[in-house]
């Protein structure tokens, strides 16, 4: 991508500098079941810590229980009172989207800053975004960036990422694209995901440079291995668009139907364009056009005008459409839409609500079929 199409991204780079910063910081492992669900809440009750974090993680993943968020924030609040930075963040987080409790983005600044002052890395990155777009606070981008240093000076790979982004989109700091890799390269040394995936996309599109296609491969499937959907739909495009990259049988179109599973319609578009043209799988028209009706549940509106065309024409050609649409819909009950997922591992909890549209620079441009619905 030319840089003046990077460029006429940038609000959208913003909205999501901003929402990953939100939401990809609840980080805490959850730990394994190793206790009866009556002991932990026995503990939890009598106010030890440890357990109402770990039932709170069970109510949330639903996990030995009922998945309750509402049962989830009760614990996490439980905790938070005590003091738990961890606690807080995830509270924070669930006030910043509304999940087990009302939206609140001010109550969400409260629990944040509380972290914060206890030095906690995570808190000061969400908070920090929370600034940024003036949610529940004021904006004031030079605190948000004071906030990101702080987080940064802390090894935290996610606050390098987003310093790297402000660089890049001249975010309260001049556009300095060498400063912006640096800060991307500082954050792939601590091995966060996204920041091995804005290297990856920096490469691929920074004027001037010849990409480096093994390098981003190896660092897009670093990050789609921990889960960075995004990350997974960027290495199977790039595998498919260079066959002459070492790969095993089967992963690039692995790599989008697991960020198709994780409710990115993009890779349910990719998936029905390399069906409808037979690439990396059996060409099957009723095949292609069950993922591009997949694709417009996922994504709505933008999908569906995205896909307008090939779901046209894929209709016409089918003598029996509507019961292909009909097994969309049913996948569709058996795989609900998990558009708040930016990790794919829900026992991790990393996720954000994903944008209209992903604007992210990574990957060279698809191949996948008419330039008019290629997806991002």
């Amino acid at each position: 991508m030319p840089l003046q199409g990077l460029l006429r991204f940038r609000i959208r780079w913003i909205s999501l500098l901003i929402m990953l910063s939100l939401l990809g910081a609840l980080s805490t492992e959850v730990k394994a079941d190793t206790t009866g669900v009556a002991e932990l809440e026995t503990k939890a009750a009598r106010g030890y810590v440890e357990q109402e974090l770990e039932l709170a993680a069970d109510y949330f993943a639903g996990r030995g229980v009922p998945k309750d968020l509402t049962q989830s924030a009760y614990w996490y609040r439980k905790a938070a009172d005590q003091g738990n930075p961890a606690a807080q963040v995830y509270l924070g987080y669930m006030y910043t989207v509304g999940l087990g409790v009302p939206e609140d983005k001010a109550e969400a600044v409260r629990w944040y800053r509380r972290a914060a002052s206890a030095g906690n890395a995570e808190a000061e990155v969400n908070l920090a975004a929370l600034y940024i777009r003036g949610d529940g606070v004021k904006q004031d981008i030079q605190e948000a960036l004071r906030l990101l240093k702080s987080a940064a000076d802390k090894r935290d790979g996610r606050a390098d990422a987003y310093l790297g982004l402000a660089s890049y989109m001249g975010l309260g700091v001049a556009v300095d694209h060498a400063a912006a890799e640096t800060w991307f390269k500082m954050g792939a040394k601590q091995h966060d995901p996204e920041a091995e995936f804005l290297l990856a996309s920096l490469d691929a599109n920074e004027p001037g440079r010849v990409p480096d296609v093994v390098n981003e491969a190896k660092l897009l499937r670093l990050s789609a291995a921990a889960g960075y959907v995004p990350a997974m739909h960027g290495a199977g495009l790039l595998l498919v668009n260079h066959p002459d990259l070492a790969q095993p049988p089967e992963e690039a179109t692995n790599l989008l139907l697991s960020a198709a599973y994780a409710g990115y319609w993009q890779s349910s578009a990719a998936l029905g364009m390399l069906a409808r043209d037979g690439r990396h799988m059996p060409k099957d028209q009723r095949v292609a056009y069950r993922w591009f009706c997949i694709a417009v549940f996922q994504g709505g509106s933008p999908a569906e005008t995205y896909l307008h065309p090939g779901l046209r024409r894929l209709a016409q050609s089918l003598p029996d459409p509507a019961s292909v649409e009909q097994e969309a819909a049913a996948w569709r009950q058996t795989h609900p839409n998990r558009d708040l997922f930016v990790y794919a591992n829900e026992m991790n909890p990393k996720y954000f609500p994903i944008l209209e549209v992903y604007a992210t620079p990574h990957t060279s441009k698809p191949e996948v079929g008419d330039q008019t619905e290629q997806p991002n």
